[in-house]
């Protein structure tokens, strides 16, 4: 377990110090944090994202969608946890000790965190192409791409996500 933990503050650590030279670059070059959330590997933008936390399981909300996975306190303050996969339309999958939790900038208009299953890197735009003839699952994930090592991403807009109306509809309607 301290191995696992010794990894994670070392990822955090290398995350946070991308973070402060993304901001402090005054290049036009994007740069992203790949994730895999379960059955789909994910870009989401750099700026957007903060910290990764270890494996605190949310507490989970009465009513609430099964994307929802509930809520964890972080830093004195309650997060919503979102299952991407879920919301996307997979089935429910139970939480497993190898998750972590993605926290979205403060910046963004909503204060959450996204499931991960697993944390891939930092990727530098450059190494990605465009798919070509590829179908974008949802206007809140526009874009897909290659890899330079071929494999293949969903690019998450934070911002398109957060504004889609179903996204801040967590609660369950009856049938």
């Amino acid at each position: 377990m301290s191995r696992r933990l010794g990894s994670l503050q070392g990822f955090q650590q290398q995350l946070a110090e991308r973070l402060q030279q993304a901001q402090q670059s005054q290049q036009s070059t994007h740069t992203y944090l790949a994730c895999a959330t379960g059955t789909q590997r994910c870009l989401f933008d750099l700026e957007h994202t903060e910290e990764m936390l270890g494996s605190e399981q949310p507490t989970p909300v009465p009513f609430a969608r099964h994307w929802f996975l509930g809520l964890v306190s972080h830093r004195g303050q309650l997060m919503g946890v979102i299952d991407l996969d879920g919301f996307a339309g997979a089935d429910p999958r139970p939480w497993q000790r190898s998750d972590h939790l993605l926290v979205l900038s403060s910046a963004l208009p909503l204060r959450c965190a996204i499931r991960v299953s697993q944390m891939i890197g930092v990727i530098d735009h450059a190494q990605l192409k465009p798919e070509v003839d590829a179908t974008a699952p949802a206007t809140w994930a526009p874009t897909r791409f290659v890899h330079a090592d071929g494999s293949h991403y969903i690019g998450i807009d934070l911002i398109k996500l957060m504004a889609f109306p179903a996204f801040l509809d967590i609660a369950q309607h009856p049938a």
